[in-house]
């Protein structure tokens, strides 16, 4: 029998797992926490704050085109406040803690983000993603 409504919003679907940073990250080498998979609704969130919503901007006689390609940096600790946990899968942050974790390693940081998107099936689309700004910068100069 298919799947319907009320199954769909039953299921429990968000897995949880322990990670260990590596070793040759200063302070934080060895150590373990848990991390959860991205809801939906934090990768695109994720999505809008890294990638903004390219827009065309015509200006003048001559119509230049402008897109608008926002900063792909930055959004690591914000990944952090979303997909650190406890074993239960409860968050360990709120949004209210980027800064606190922005002052923290970098590549602890940068890490665990990765881990945490690679977890979240993301990792392929955001690769896609810099391919595609690439081009568009590319033809942009042209």
């Amino acid at each position: 029998m298919p799947l319907n409504r009320d199954d769909i919003l039953k299921l429990v679907d968000i897995n949880i797992k322990e990670i260990t940073v590596p070793d040759h990250i200063p302070g934080w080498g060895g150590q373990s926490l848990c991390i959860k998979q991205l809801t939906r609704g934090q990768q695109d969130a994720y999505y809008k704050r890294r990638f903004g919503e390219m827009t065309m901007i015509q200006s003048g006689k001559d119509e230049n085109r402008k897109i608008a390609i926002p900063s792909s940096y930055g959004h690591d600790a914000w990944i952090c406040t979303q997909g650190i946990c406890d074993e239960d899968g409860k968050s360990c942050f709120t949004e209210k803690d980027v800064e606190s974790l922005n002052g923290k390693s970098g590549d602890a940081i940068g890490w665990i983000s990765i881990q945490i998107l690679t977890f979240s099936g993301m990792h392929k689309d955001i690769k896609d993603i810099e391919k595609q700004e690439e081009s568009i910068e590319k033809e942009l100069k042209n």
